[in-house]
């Protein structure tokens, strides 16, 4: 009876242990969308869309990206390096294309702003499997506008359903919008998948 007894404690012990470790991993784990939401609320609240101005109080949605990926890594002492930060800005002078016109290259990772920098420095994963979408992913998108213009848009994922009637998958999103002039989730839901749009999504592990 008493080894019985001792085995079953020895078990007890063994289960508290992996409980408390699961625990303080979920526990470093950062919640992105959180974050996201935080940084609204506290650094950049009353803030307008735009070109990016602290004086003016203005950001675009690639700039309110980047504040989220690095308060995200920063939480987790790693480094958002002025690369990193290049990479989610999409902003390298060597593209030599007219993205309006002629819309991102579906061949160079780098337009995937964001998602690109989540692979390239193996900060997460992308996103293929659109069923495995989760609020607090990153999305980059391109879309087709009528007139056969480009246009492209970062910002987070704040919710995601499968539309049975339209057969496809649809989010909100989170970000600084220019349709809103705020740090917002979209009044909109937009489509995750079609011909005229190229989606990138990517996740923070």
């Amino acid at each position: 009876m008493k080894n019985i007894t001792r085995m079953l404690l020895v078990l007890l012990f063994a289960t508290v242990i992996v409980f408390a470790e699961k625990k303080e991993i979920a526990a470093k784990s950062p919640n992105v969308l959180t974050i996201a939401h935080e940084l609204d609320k506290t650094v950049f609240c009353g803030w307008t869309y735009g070109s990016y101005s602290s004086t003016e109080k203005k950001l675009d949605c690639t700039t309110f990206v980047s504040a989220v990926v690095d308060t995200v890594l920063s939480r987790s002492n790693v480094n958002y390096t002025a690369e990193m930060r290049k990479d989610v800005l999409i902003n390298h002078p060597n593209l030599d294309r007219n993205v309006v016109k002629l819309g991102p290259d579906p061949e160079n990772p780098r337009y995937a702003g964001v998602v690109y920098a989540i692979e390239k420095y193996n900060l997460g994963k992308c996103i293929t499997d659109l069923s495995q979408v989760q609020p607090g992913d990153f999305i980059q998108y391109w879309k087709q506008r009528r007139n056969g213009t480009w246009f492209g848009h970062a910002s987070l994922i704040e919710s995601v359903r499968y539309d049975k009637k339209a057969g496809k998958y649809k989010a909100k999103i989170f970000g600084s919008h220019k349709s809103t002039n705020s740090i917002a989730v979209s009044k909109f839901e937009l489509l995750l998948s079609g011909d005229d749009r190229l989606v990138y999504i990517g996740r923070i592990r």
